[in-house]
């Protein structure tokens, strides 16, 4: 179970770092005439495949990238706001921090348990 619990908080951290270039790529087309927004959709597939209790249904869910097209348009087609992709990035970079210090904590259980301390 533990190789399975680390293998989706790899593939949690990898999403998070998709979704962080997706984010970057926003920020930097803020001004791009006729740009749409980028986004990554995972997390309701995830939730799918985790409530199968499947854990290769699971391992095999991966990020979409999707252009958005709900937000409004600014006269030159542009539809980035610069608020909403701070705000995503700073939610997508306390996530991915969260899962950083899960791993770390597993290795360090690990650690201790192989040292018998």
């Amino acid at each position: 179970m533990d190789t399975n619990r680390n293998e989706i908080l790899t593939r949690l951290l990898d999403v998070y770092s998709v979704r962080h270039r997706v984010i970057a790529q926003n920020v930097a087309n803020v001004n791009t005439p006729g740009y749409h927004e980028l986004d990554v959709k995972f997390e309701d597939a995830f939730a799918r495949a985790l409530s199968t209790h499947d854990s290769s249904a699971v391992m095999a869910v991966r990020p979409q990238i999707v252009e958005n097209n709900s937000g409004p348009e600014r006269a030159d087609g542009n539809n980035v706001d610069i608020d909403v992709e701070m705000s995503a990035l700073a939610k997508n970079a306390l996530l991915y921090h969260t899962f950083t210090q899960i791993i770390a904590s597993h290795v360090a259980t690990q650690r201790s348990a192989i040292s018998g301390q």
